[in-house]
This record gives C-alpha cells, structure tokens and sequence, in this order.
C-alpha cells in the first residue's frame, strides 16, 4: 500500500471515531436533558430539617468530659437525639410525605460514628418510601474538632472524609441524583415535571489529603461550583422547569449580630444569578434560628427560609407542599412526648422533651446573662436573675421564629424589669437583645406563595 492510500485510510479511521465519538455526545447530552423525574406526580411534600448536631451515644460515657461540653453546647440537647430522631421518623412514616432534606451540620462535630448512626436512622425512611437527600454543614467534613468523651477526658475520634460523606449518606444524594458537581458536594435532582432540586455543598474544609481543622464558619460558592449551579439553572429553564435552592450557608443577613460567618461570602454574586433564572426560594440553616425574609433582587421575589436548628428547642421541622402554581410552607414542632407516651417510655427527659429541651436552652441564655451581668461589674444577685429570666426568655422567642411582633408589644417587653436592668448594665446584653427583640419583615412560621 502507498503512502498516499495509507494516509487516506488513516484519514478515513480517524475521521469516523470523530463522528462516532460526536454521535455518542450528542445523545448523552439528549439523555441528560429528558432524564426521568424522581415522581410524576404534580403535587409534592416534603420536610425540611437544620443543624441537628446528631452526636452518637456510643462517644460518651456521660463522664465530666461531656457534661462539660454540654455547658458549651449553645444550648443543644445531647442525650436523647436517637429517641427524638426515632419520634420524627415514626411521624413521618405515619405521615408520608415524599421527601426529607437535611440543609446540612448533620453531626455535633463531623464524628464518623455520629454520620454513620444518623443514616442508619434516616434508612428507615427510604425502606419506607420516603427519599431522603442531605448536604453537609461546616461541622460535617474534615472536622478536627471531631471528639469522643471519655471520664475526664475529650479523645480525638475519626472524622468525616469527603469520600466518606459520600458513602455514608449514599442513599442520601450521592447515588441517586440527576447530576453531581466534580468540584464540591452537590448535586441536582429532578423532583418532578415542574421542579428541580439542587443541593449545594456551600462549606470551606480541607481535601482529604490535607490535614484536618477547625470547623470555618463562614461559607461560599466556589467558582466552578457556581459554574455549575448556572449550568442546572439554565438548563431547568430550557425546559420550562422551577428550581428551589438548598444550602447551609445564608444568602440575606437575618440579624446583624449574626451575618459574618453565616451569610455566604459571595451571597451578592450567588444571588444575582438565582435571579437571572427566577428562583423563588431558598432552604438554609447554620444561624440555627428559624427566621423568613423575602427581598427582591433584579424585580424578582427572592425568599430564603432558614430553619431552626433540630438540636435545640422547639426541634422544630418545615412541611412544604409544593404545586405547579403554589408553595405552602408550615413549621411544625417534633412531638416527641406523645411518642414517649404511645411507646411507655418511662424516661421523664423524653416523655416531657418539649419542657426538657425548652429548659436546656433558657439555662444556656441565662449564662450567657449572668457572665455578661458579671463582667459588667454587677454584683445584686436579685437583679442579675431577673434580667438573666429575661435574657433567656426574649432568646427562645428569637431562635423559635416567635419574634414578629407589633410595636406595642415590643414596647411592653421594654419596659419589663428585666430589660431595664440590662439597659442599665451591660451595653453588649443591651445591643445584643435589641437586635433579637423584634423581627419587623415577615412572619417566621408559615408563607403561602404563588409562582
């Protein structure tokens, strides 16, 4: 054979692996696009759920080590998480709705034990059924806080990898989703006909090769990342399909105290392209306060509903129903009492949890009161617990979504003892009770929207 028929045959070969190869592209690209939803059904309910700091009883002894961590635990409940989880679960499988999401800080402290024990619980849901699709917080991956505790002491305990979240929470997201991002933790779900769900990985950890930290606070969405989410969105709009956001991170400032660390890093940029493809709401958590705001960005309502965190009181938990042409959203509170009651459970902490759990958190406001009364220079105790009762009280309503008040009331609550000591006394208390004291946008536990 010549070389000029050689060359000719070399051209033609390489010629059809281009068309082949062009071919197999074209209907990947095809394939991607007519995906089969997760449900036909037009109408869809799911719960929604924040920050339940699930710590695995298997990692304490209940010894000094974790009765001190308890102090510090910004008035989260510990003990009983496996038998409060187990109520919700039995609630939902009474109840079913078609998914749960968890908007991420799954553990106390990124534990292994802690992430594999919560999916073990949340399988209960899927042999039932229900989906469930979770997204890690910044307490969830590499976490070098990650502890057990033993008598006196905290031991270092293994900690989440980014290959072990995907494992472990498998069934969760990371095997069943309509597309994933090579560069985070998210991924995209095709709900229905009408909706996509993306879930975005919007926490700052180290790679798995790299050694473990200190949880950071604060949060973004990374470049590529965010090239992708404007991939999903743009492509949910091609087929005249809407896009709900879920993420741990905050896009609005919910309260001026609480923004640097909480509120995305490049929340302005993020939310201008959610915008440009009419997003109507986002799904957060990390402030652990159950608070609504809606703002328009680019002549377009953009809502951002943030849970409260399931690790403090009430452990309160979102149902949404969600229609071609409406959004119904309503926070409920987990009945564990009734549940303890129907199982004879005799453990008074779980057949009283919601006075349990209610409790725990006043003591926590109440310290954070006393210390700051303290070193301001106070020293009448009589005063110190009645601005302390109150501290603990205004906080409850604050972090319950219960602080949407009219301006006689917020005026009553001024002119309460209480608060007059704290005026008189300590400036951070005052700025600090000021700032939660009355929630002047919307109401915190319920939103009917149209789209």
């Amino acid at each position: 054979m010549g070389n000029g028929t050689m060359k000719k045959v070399i051209g033609l070969i390489i010629g059809a692996v281009v068309v082949i190869a062009l071919a197999l592209n074209y209907f990947g690209e095809s394939k991607e696009k007519t995906v089969k939803p997760l449900m036909e059904k037009e109408t869809v309910e799911f719960w929604v759920v924040s920050d339940p700091h699930y710590l695995d009883k298997s990692l304490t002894d209940s010894g000094t080590a974790y009765q001190n961590i308890k102090q510090t635990a910004a008035g989260k409940e510990l003990d009983y998480q496996e038998e409060s989880w187990q109520a919700f679960i039995d609630k939902a499988i009474e109840q079913q709705p078609d998914m749960l999401i968890i908007t991420g800080d799954l553990t106390l402290n990124g534990e292994k034990a802690s992430a594999e024990k919560l999916a073990e619980l949340l399988k209960q849901l899927t042999n039932n059924g229900i989906n469930a699709f979770v997204i890690p917080g910044n307490h969830d991956i590499n976490d070098g806080w990650a502890r057990k505790f033993v008598g006196a002491k905290q031991e270092k305990t293994e900690a989440v990898s980014i290959a072990d979240f995907k494992e472990i929470f498998a069934e969760n997201g990371y095997q069943n989703a309509t597309s994933y991002d090579k560069h985070s933790l998210s991924y995209s779900v095709a709900v229905n006909p009408t909706y996509n769900f993306l879930f975005l990985d919007s926490n700052i950890y180290p790679d798995d090769n790299q050694p473990q930290t200190r949880p950071v606070t604060g949060g973004t969405i990374r470049g590529k990342t965010m090239s992708w989410v404007k991939q999903q969105l743009a492509e949910a709009k091609e087929t005249n399909k809407k896009t709900l956001v879920f993420l741990h991170h905050n896009i609005y400032v919910h309260n001026k105290l609480l923004s640097s660390g909480f509120v995305l890093n490049n929340a302005d940029e993020f939310k201008q392209l959610l915008a440009e493809y009419q997003v109507p709401v986002v799904f957060s958590g990390h402030i652990h306060a159950q608070d609504i705001m809606t703002e328009t960005v680019e002549n377009d309502s953009l809502t951002e509903i943030v849970s409260g965190s399931f690790s403090i009181t009430p452990q309160s938990y979102g149902i949404v129903k969600l229609s071609k042409d409406s959004f119904e959203y309503q926070k409920k509170e987990n009945d564990v009492d009734t549940w303890a009651r129907e199982k004879n459970i005799t453990t008074p902490q779980v057949r009283n949890y919601q006075e349990y759990i209610k409790n725990i958190f006043m003591e926590d406001g109440k310290r954070l009161a006393y210390a700051q009364l303290i070193d301001s220079g106070m020293t009448n105790e009589a005063q110190m617990d009645i601005a302390a009762e109150f501290v603990g009280t205004v906080n409850i309503r604050f972090f319950s979504g219960n602080d949407y008040s009219s301006e006689e009331e917020v005026e009553k609550l001024k002119q309460e003892k209480g608060y007059q000591i704290i005026a008189e006394n300590s400036k951070f208390l005052k700025e600090y009770i000021d700032s939660i004291i009355q929630d002047t946008n919307e109401e915190d536990n319920r939103l009917n929207k149209s789209f």
